[in-house]
This record gives C-alpha cells, structure tokens and sequence, in this order.
C-alpha cells in the first residue's frame, strides 16, 4: 500500500514538473520589464513581418527584438494570430495601432540611433506582451 502511495505521488510530482516546463515560455527583460521572449531578428530591407499573438496564457509578439541599423525606417507588416484584439503602441514613435484578430496593419518604425526602444501591447503588456526595436552595433 505504502509502495503504490509513493508511486501515485512520484508520477503527480512528475507531471507537474513537465506542465509547469511545457506552460512556461521564456521570458526576457525589456526596459525593466517582463517579457515574453519569442526570438530576436535582424531586419533588413524595407519591410518586415511581425506577429502579435496568443496561445493560452502566453501573450507575445514574435520575434520579440527586431535589430536594425542605428536610424533606419521600416515599415512592418503587424499580423494578429492571435484569439483577442491587439495593440502596437511605441510611445516614443507616437504609434498606436489596434488590431483585431486576423487583421494586419502596416506601421513604419525607426530604430534607435543606440540602445532600444520598447513596444507593447496596451491591452496585455501586464501579461508580457513587450518588445523591442534594438541598434545593432
């Protein structure tokens, strides 16, 4: 009895420790705050896709840096994946774009002459809906 107590305890302890690593997405710090990391992507050109999206509990957009060249205007092409609205807010830039799931909406950007400069979603950056526009040195 004792045996199979054990057992059922070792194969509970187990699974929450795969659901815990299979639900939990990494994470990076963008001007002090949370998150969701889904890549980092040298843009080149003039254009570069960029999803916004949601799966579950994760909220994100994908790639989550973009590196450009210090100055540089691109217009990226903002694609909700995702199940909710959206946003694209860069404050500094004075851009503020909704987006409704599947709708696409076409934003230029200029990166920063060095460091970053952040983006968010307004309605899940509490969730770690941020990225970033980075100089690549």
């Amino acid at each position: 009895m004792r045996l199979r107590t054990m057992r059922a305890f070792v194969v509970f302890a187990v699974a929450a420790m795969l659901g815990a690593a299979c639900g939990k997405g990494r994470t990076t710090t963008i001007g002090g705050q949370k998150a969701n990391d889904h890549g980092t992507k040298t843009v080149s050109g003039s254009s570069f896709e960029l999803e916004a999206d949601n799966d579950g509990k994760d909220f994100y957009f994908n790639p989550t840096i973009l590196k450009g060249n210090p100055g540089e205007k691109v217009t990226l092409e903002i694609k909700n994946e995702g199940s909710v609205k959206h946003n694209f807010t860069v404050e500094s830039q004075e851009i503020d774009e909704d987006l409704n799931p599947d709708q696409t909406v076409n934003v230029t950007v200029t990166f920063p002459s060095s460091g970053v400069v952040g983006f968010h979603c307004e309605y899940h950056q509490s969730l770690g809906m941020r990225g970033a526009l980075e100089a690549s040195s």
